[in-house]
C-alpha cells in the first residue's frame, strides 16, 4: 500500500463549511473520482485519510494537505479528481509518499488578512505584542478619494498550532476591535513544516 498526499485550494463558496463537512466531502470525491482508497475496519468502516490542522470557517486555503492511502496506485489521480470536485475545491499537486505524517510534520500556517478601513498601525502593532507575536508584515495602501474607506489592509503572519498560541480567530477579533473594516479575504496561504 502506499500513501498519495494531496496538496490542494479551497475557496470560494466552500470557505463556509466546516471541517468535518469538508472530511464528508472529500468522502464524496475520492467515490465519485473511483479512487481505491483503503479503508479501515469494523462496522463503519471509513477512508483512511490525514488532513492538514483545519481552517477556521471563512478562511482560504491556498496550499492545504490531505493524506490518503491507496490500496494501489493510481496514476491519474490528479485529473480523476479535479474533474469531480465541486466548486471551491483544486488539486495543485500530488506526491506519493511512503507514510502519512501531518500529525507531527505541520507545526503552523502563514496567514494572510485584508481589509478595508483606517486601521491605526501603532495600536495593531500593539495589539500583536500583546497577543506575545513578533514576526508579521503590515501593509497599508491609500485608495482613491471616491471610497468611504481610504486604505486597503494586509497583515501576514505566521501562527504555530501550540497550546497558548492565538489563533487566527483572535487576529481578526483584534482588527475588528480597532476600528470599523471592511474583510476582503482571510486565508491560510501556506503550512508551516519542521
Amino acid at each position: 500500500m502506499v500513501f498519495v498526499r494531496i496538496e490542494y485550494r479551497k475557496f470560494g463558496p466552500l470557505v463556509f463549511i466546516s471541517h468535518l463537512d469538508l472530511i464528508r466531502c472529500w468522502e464524496r470525491i475520492v467515490r465519485r473520482a473511483d479512487i481505491g482508497v483503503s479503508f479501515t475496519e469494523g462496522f463503519h468502516p471509513r477512508p483512511r485519510f490525514s488532513f492538514s490542522p483545519p481552517l477556521p470557517v471563512g478562511f482560504e486555503g491556498e496550499r492545504e494537505l490531505l493524506d490518503i492511502k491507496l490500496e494501489k496506485p493510481c496514476l491519474d489521480i490528479k485529473n480523476r479528481i479535479n474533474r469531480v470536485v465541486p466548486q471551491g475545491i483544486y488539486v495543485n499537486n500530488i506526491f506519493f509518499i511512503q507514510q502519512s505524517d501531518l500529525g507531527e510534520s505541520v507545526i503552523g500556517g502563514l496567514y494572510s488578512f485584508q481589509w478595508l478601513g483606517d486601521t491605526d498601525r501603532v495600536e495593531l502593532e500593539k495589539g500583536l505584542e500583546d497577543l506575545g507575536l513578533k514576526d508579521w508584515l503590515y501593509n497599508s495602501e491609500q485608495l482613491t478619494q471616491t471610497s468611504i474607506f481610504h486604505f486597503k489592509n494586509s497583515l501576514t503572519i505566521p501562527l504555530l498550532f501550540e497550546k497558548g498560541y492565538p489563533s487566527p480567530k483572535k487576529i481578526v477579533e483584534l482588527v475588528d476591535g480597532i476600528g470599523e473594516v471592511v474583510w476582503l479575504k482571510l486565508s491560510r496561504v501556506q503550512l508551516l513544516e519542521r
